[in-house]
């Protein structure tokens, strides 16, 4: 099979975000599959920039050739500027989808959303099937966070939603709450695959705790809770701030938050006016440096901004802390706390109430054995259920699927959903 593969931020192991895309488009060229990826230059990735008027250039990683479009995003941008950035790079991945010859089957994942337009565009003008993967069911995850208001923007989100889904062979899920969400908005079960995110086992096998991190960043000898990603406002940090505030008695913690983002001057700034010795916004590293560096920590924290309902996300974050032995704080009511409980290798407090957060790392901090025996089984059912080779294999299994079906009917004659009336909120 040769698979076009479309992600706007594809990240290889020397970027500072997550690198799925990078680790499964690995195991389907080892299981012989030809894949070209498509993607634009992330502001955590390692692509060099390129000159204005150059619209692409062809580079080959580890057996994946990569088309790299002139379409530069970071996430400190402004909106307007974000989304000419989604649709530059939508166009340039449809000259390139269209261009590229002998493809099978076309692999979009989101967000943005903007990229069904590339992939359902190509797809059409190839005649082979598409397959569609949603990360955030936009627009409503952004309506329920406050980031975009009912109106006119909003109804051009939902028609790209529809047009996006509409002709895709599968529509696949990186969370079962977005499984069921759509399964409520009235979708075809059988359009409907949820295939988790999961973490490269790879780089979690031979864990050696960086001990020089923690002595360069003055963090020897202390229980550390550790969050990673960005400093957004749909991040909600403050929350943590409040909590580390509630545990400045006990010098044996730390809060260390690795990453970068649009709120990172406003949260150093809430760290000094508080005086919060025991917090340590600290800059992002490299995907290949990041495993030993959480295998010297002892708790994950997954946090994100309280909105007006259960979270249906699961995040990158959570399997990279499975994976390195962690027991795993949830403060967002959802589907990562529900996951977590279920597995139980963690738990979750309650939604936005920094004093329970502080209370359950206070807890962890003063119970080593438990958390050492939370931390094992974590490994245990992460290398069991959420190492990428699965994740590769099970998207594999997806694409033959639907190029066994596109072999035995009419071209172009694409399923679409049987939708009920889209219910927002």
């Amino acid at each position: 099979m040769k698979l076009i593969y479309i992600h706007q931020h594809f990240i290889t192991n020397e970027g500072t975000s997550g690198t799925r895309s990078y680790d499964v488009s690995k195991y389907f060229v080892e299981a012989g599959h030809q894949v070209t990826m498509i993607c634009g230059i992330y502001w955590q990735g390692s692509f060099a920039r390129m000159p204005w008027w150059r619209c692409w250039r062809t580079e080959w990683i580890d057996g994946i050739k990569v088309v790299v479009c002139n379409a530069y995003y970071a996430n400190q941008m402004g909106p307007l500027v974000r989304v000419w950035r989604f649709l530059k790079f939508a166009l340039l991945a449809a000259l390139v989808t269209i261009r590229e010859r002998g493809a099978d089957l076309i692999f979009a994942t989101s967000t943005p959303l903007t990229v069904g337009l590339p992939a359902r565009i190509a797809a059409a003008c190839k005649r082979i099937p598409y397959v569609f993967e949603v990360r955030d069911l936009w627009p409503e995850d952004l309506l329920a966070a406050g980031r975009l208001k009912p109106g006119f923007m909003y109804r051009c989100w939902q028609w790209l939603e529809s047009f996006s889904y509409k002709k895709a062979r599968r529509i696949l899920l990186v969370s079962q709450g977005f499984h069921d969400r759509l399964l409520e908005r009235g979708f075809a079960p059988e359009r409907l695959r949820t295939v988790l995110l999961g973490a490269d086992g790879r780089l979690f096998e031979k864990l050696t705790p960086n001990r020089d991190y923690l002595e360069r960043h003055g963090l020897t000898g202390k229980t550390i809770a550790v969050y990673t990603g960005s400093y957004g406002n749909a991040n909600g940090l403050y929350q943590v701030l409040d909590a580390a505030e509630l545990l400045r008695d006990r010098d044996d913690i730390a809060i260390v938050l690795i990453g970068d983002g649009k709120e990172r001057a406003e949260l150093s700034a809430v760290r000094a006016e508080k005086g919060l010795t025991n917090v340590h916004l600290l800059p992002f590293v490299k995907k290949y440096e990041l495993p030993d560096i959480l295998a010297a920590c002892h708790i994950g924290l997954m946090i994100l901004k309280q909105i007006t309902r259960p979270r249906w996300v699961t995040p990158n974050k959570l399997f990279d802390y499975l994976f390195a032995g962690m027991p795993t704080i949830v403060n967002f009511a959802g589907t990562t706390a529900e996951l977590v409980e279920r597995e139980d290798v963690g738990v979750a407090s309650i939604p936005g109430d920094a004093r329970d957060l502080a209370a359950r790392i206070r807890h962890y901090a003063d119970h080593p054995d438990e958390r050492a025996a939370i931390g094992a089984r974590a490994r245990q059912v992460a290398f069991a259920k959420f190492d990428r080779k699965r994740i590769a294999d099970e998207l594999l299994a997806v694409f033959q699927d639907v190029l066994r079906e596109t072999s035995a009917a009419p071209a172009g004659d694409a399923p679409v959903s049987r939708a009920a009336p889209e219910r927002h909120g």
